[in-house]
C-alpha cells in the first residue's frame, strides 16, 4: 500500500523499485525542466521499456536533459551531445550521428549492440553445453551399468550368498549408483571443469602480474597436490602388489595334476555345517577319477581315524569338490594344488579355461544351438561344431530341426528336453578341449540308449588325449566302472578308494551300494 514505510534510504526496496518511485515523484511535480541522470540504469529490460515509454510521454511539452550510458534510451531525443574530456566532440540526432563513419557515437552504439549479441550467444552456448553434458552423462551411465553388470557376472558364487548382495540390492545399486554418477558427470562436471579452468588461468594471470605474491598463495596448494599425488602412488603400488599374482597370465605348462591337501570347507552362509573335513585326494595327470556318495544303507564304516562314519548321499561334498576346482569358492582350511601350485596364486580366468564342466543342470542361453556351442570361444568353424555334435550324439537331432544349428533354444534351453540340453552342453565342452574334464551327473537326464552312447563319447574323449584328467560325479555306479580311481565320500572325506575290482574285493560300502543297485 501507499502507506508502507520504505525504511532509511529506501532500504526495504530494491534498486529498481527505488528508481521508479523517484521517477514518479519527479513526474508528480510537473516540472518545466526534467533532468534524468541514468534514471533507468537499475531497471531490468522489461521495466526499463515500460518506464521509458512513460518518460517519453512525460517529456512532451517540457525541456528534458538526459544523461545515459544505455544509448538505446536516447534514440528518440531531438539532439544528442557526445562529451569527451569536458568538451562536445559530436552532436546531432541519432540518425545523423549513426551516418558518420568512424564516429564516436556510432562506435559506442555498435559496441553495445555487439555486447547484446554476445550475451545472446552466451545463452545459446550455455544451452548447447548443458545438452552436451546431459547426453554424455546418459551415455556414461549406460556404460557404467554395462561394466558393472559384466563385473557382477565374474564374481564368485560366495559373493551372491551374502545378504547385502541379494538380487534386489544389486538391482538397486545398478540403478542408484549409476544415476548418481550421471548427476556428477552432467552439469556438475561442467561446474568442476569451470572451477579448475578458473583456478588454472587465475594462477597463470597471478604469476604474470606479481609472481612473488602468487607463490605465497600457491605454496599450500602445491603441498596439498604433492600429498595427494603421494597417496595415489602408494595406493597404486599396494594394488599392484596385491593383484600381481592374480592379474598376471599363467605361463606354466598345465599337466592336470590335482591335489586336495587336508582341505576343510564351510559355506559362508552355513557356518555350522562342515562340507569337507580334512579331504586328502591326489589325482594324477590323465587319470579318470569318480566321486560317489554313500547311499542310505544300514551299514557303518570305520575310517582310518577310528570314527564311525554316518551314511547318506546329501551333503557329502562331491559337488563342492568341483566348485572349489572352478574357484567358485576358496577353501576354508588346507590347500588345493594344481600341478603343485596353490590354486589361489593362479590367474582365475586361466584356471577356469583349463576346466570343462558339464553339470547336472546344463546352462544354456537364449541363443542359437551353434552360438551355445561356441559360447566364450572365438573363430570356431562350423566343421568343429558339427564334429562335436556327432561325437555327443546330437547331430542327427539338430539336422531334423527346420533351422538346424541356427535354431534358438529358448530361455535356459526351454525348447529342449533335459537329454538334448545335456548333449549340447557335452558338445560345447568337447569343442573347448579342456585339460581337465568335470562331469557332474553329465548323463543323468538321458535314457539308457543315449546314456550308453554319450558314455562311449566321454571315454573316447579321454583316450583321444591321454593327458586329459577327468573327474566324474555319478549316482549310477554302472557309469564309473572303467574309472582309474573310485572314491567313496561321506561326511566330507574319503572312506574308500580304489578301482572297481579293488573295491569289490574289499566288500565295503561300494560293494554294498552296488549290490543294492543290482537288487532294485
Amino acid at each position: 500500500k501507499y502507506e508502507t514505510l520504505v525504511g532509511e534510504r529506501g532500504i526495504q526496496l530494491s534498486g529498481g523499485e527505488k528508481q521508479r518511485i523517484a521517477l514518479a515523484r519527479a513526474l508528480v511535480k510537473q516540472p518545466t525542466f526534467l533532468l534524468l541522470d541514468e534514471a533507468t540504469s537499475a531497471l531490468d529490460n522489461i521495466s526499463d521499456k515500460i518506464v521509458q515509454d512513460a518518460l517519453d510521454r512525460a517529456c512532451k511539452g517540457r525541456t528534458t536533459i538526459v544523461i545515459a550510458h544505455r544509448l538505446s534510451t536516447i534514440q528518440n531525443t531531438n539532439q544528442i551531445y557526445v562529451l569527451d574530456n569536458g568538451s562536445v566532440i559530436e552532436q546531432g540526432t541519432h540518425e545523423t550521428l549513426m551516418a558518420e563513419e568512424g564516429g564516436k557515437y556510432q562506435s559506442m552504439v555498435k559496441r553495445q549492440q555487439m555486447e547484446r549479441f554476445d550475451d545472446d550467444k552466451d545463452d545459446m552456448m550455455s544451452m548447447e553445453n548443458y545438452t552436451s553434458f546431459a547426453i554424455s552423462g546418459s551415455k556414461l551411465t549406460q556404460r557404467i551399468r554395462s561394466k558393472a553388470f559384466a563385473c557382477l557376472l565374474r564374481q564368485e558364487i560366495a559373493y551372491f550368498d551374502r545378504p547385502e548382495n541379494s538380487s534386489g540390492a544389486i538391482c538397486a545399486r545398478l540403478s542408484s549408483d549409476a544415476s548418481a554418477i550421471q548427476e556428477m558427470a552432467g552439469t556438475r562436471l561442467g561446474a568442476i571443469c569451470e572451477a579448475l579452468s578458473m583456478t588454472f588461468f587465475g594462477l597463470l594471470l597471478g604469476f604474470l602480474i606479481n609472481w612473488q605474491l602468487t607463490m605465497i598463495a600457491f605454496c599450500p596448494l602445491s603441498i596439498l597436490a604433492a600429498v595427494t599425488y603421494g597417496e595415489m602412488q602408494v595406493r597404486l603400488w599396494m594394488n599392484q602388489q596385491s593383484n600381481q599374482i592374480v592379474e598376471q597370465a599363467s605361463t606354466i605348462d598345465f599337466r592336470g595334476e590335482i591335489k586336495f591337501d587336508q582341505v576343510k570347507f564351510i559355506y559362508p552362509i552355513r557356518s555350522t555345517s562342515i562340507i569337507l573335513n580334512k579331504l586328502q585326494l591326489n589325482i594324477r595327470s590323465g587319470q579318470r577319477v569318480a566321486l560317489i556318495g554313500m547311499l542310505e544303507l544300514n551299514v557303518s564304516v570305520e575310517c582310518s581315524l577310528g570314527n564311525i562314519i554316518r551314511t547318506g548321499t546329501s551333503g557329502c561334498g562331491k559337488t563342492t569338490v568341483i566348485q572349489l576346482l572352478e574357484r567358485f569358492y576358496n577353501v576354508t582350511q588346507g590347500q588345493l594344488f594344481l600341478d603343485g601350485i596353490d590354486i589361489r596364486q593362479l590367474n582365475l580366468q586361466w584356471v577356469r579355461s583349463q576346466f570343462g564342466l558339464v553339470s547336472q543342470e546344463p546352462i544354456l542361453f537364449d541363443l542359437t544351438i551353434a552360438e551355445n556351442r561356441t559360447y566364450g570361444l572365438e573363430n570356431v568353424s562350423i566343421e568343429d561344431i558339427i564334429s562335436a555334435a556327432k561325437r555327443a550324439n546330437i547331430h542327427q537331432f539338430i539336422e531334423q530341426l527346420p533351422q538346424g544349428y541356427e535354431t534358438r533354444v529358448g530361455l535356459k534351453g526351454s525348447f529342449l528336453s533335459g537329454g538334448e540340453k545335456q548333449r549340447i552342453a557335452i558338445a560345447r565342452v568337447l569343442i573347448r578341449r579342456p585339460k581337465v574334464l568335470l562331469l557332474d551327473e553329465a548323463t543323468s537326464a538321458m535314457d539308457s540308449h543315449n546314456e550308453q552312447l554319450v558314455q562311449e563319447v566321454l571315454e573316447q574323449a579321454q583316450t583321444e588325449d591321454s593327458s586329459r584328467t577327468s573327474l566324474v560325479i555319478a549316482h549310477r555306479l554302472s557309469t564309473i566302472r572303467s574309472c582309474d580311481l573310485i572314491c567313496v565320500l561321506d561326511g566330507g572325506h574319503i572312506v574308500e578308494s580304489g578301482t572297481h575290482t579293488e573295491l569289490m574285493q574289499q566288500r565295503g560300502a561300494y560293494y554294498k551300494m552296488l549290490a543294492q543297485n543290482n537288487s532294485k
